[in-house]
């Protein structure tokens, strides 16, 4: 679940969440909830969204609840998809950068683990840095969340980022991280034009002491790399939910549904859960990724 539906005011420019067009003629996909809640208006609509979301935590077939929050938000509402998450014992994620960690402690209450954000645009490109400030997130949270899990998404963001990442040992060193759990490497989605097939089986061949003994253990590949070139798995399938803005003339709050989190067209956008449960009944993972992979 993605609470505020477009990019946050981070502005990564690779961010998916900018690709993502109207699900139809007339409708619009929503913008970007401000940080900070302008009226009553402006809390009713957000309330109306945060209903809707909880209704579909509490009837759709979910194993797991993952929640994407890019900057500060109302954590009470984040809280609300936690708790309806806990009445059904479902794991929940949050993903999340270091700065609304700082912000909002509060929010990892439930939750049982922690994705955070790893790339130039959130902690800069000095790896000392960012190994530091990776430690020090880690140890604030796990002195009050001790069981919580805590996974740094590096993402292969520039061709600079990706040679500190593989060439210059950033990775292996976060890896190494005794404060973190795990380590997921991802690609953009699409990936830019050196993310391509040359680049991911050179890269997989210098990593191989690094995978040999730490994949699926402490370190994971993206999804797209695992399913379409090595072939170790098929599309884990994440499907995204999101608000959806009222159509023109009214204020119903609508729920836009995604078959995959990185693709930028909506399947469906509903006005009721109810509408929801018969499209997500007939759920099957995609067969080709919705973006370019650039891996033929």
């Amino acid at each position: 679940m993605h609470l505020d539906g477009a990019p946050c005011a981070v502005g990564c420019p690779f961010c998916y969440l900018g690709a993502r067009e109207p699900a139809a003629p007339g409708r619009i996909v929503g913008r970007r909830l401000p940080t900070v809640p302008s009226g009553p208006s402006f809390r009713a609509g957000w309330q109306g969204t945060t209903s809707g979301l909880v209704e579909a935590i509490a009837k759709l077939p979910y194993e797991e609840l993952a929640i994407a929050v890019s900057e500060p938000v109302p954590h009470e509402d984040v809280q609300r998809l936690v708790a309806a998450a806990r009445v059904r014992a479902l794991p929940v994620a949050l993903t999340t950068t270091c700065e609304v960690v700082d912000a909002h402690p509060a929010l990892f209450a439930g939750v049982s683990r922690l994705n955070l954000s790893v790339d130039p645009w959130k902690l800069g490109d000095d790896p000392a840095r960012i190994r530091a400030e990776v430690a020090r997130v880690c140890a604030m949270v796990k002195t009050v969340h001790p069981t919580l899990e805590i996974i740094a998404l590096a993402t292969l963001s520039t061709p600079g980022f990706a040679r500190l990442l593989v060439d210059e040992g950033l990775l292996e060193a976060l890896v190494d991280e005794p404060l973190l759990d795990g380590v997921a490497l991802s690609a953009l989605k699409p990936p830019p034009p050196f993310c391509d097939r040359a680049f991911w089986l050179s890269t997989l061949a210098q990593l191989a002491p690094l995978l040999a003994r730490a994949l699926d253990q402490r370190l994971y590949l993206d999804c797209y790399v695992a399913a379409r070139l090595l072939a170790i798995g098929g599309c884990p399938a994440r499907p995204d939910l999101s608000p959806a803005s009222p159509l023109p003339g009214e204020t119903t709050a609508r729920l836009a549904f995604r078959s995959c989190v990185y693709s930028p067209t909506a399947d469906v956008v509903v006005q009721s859960v109810s509408e929801l449960e018969a499209r997500v009944a007939r759920f099957v993972p995609p067969a080709v990724c919705p973006f370019e992979t650039r891996l033929r």
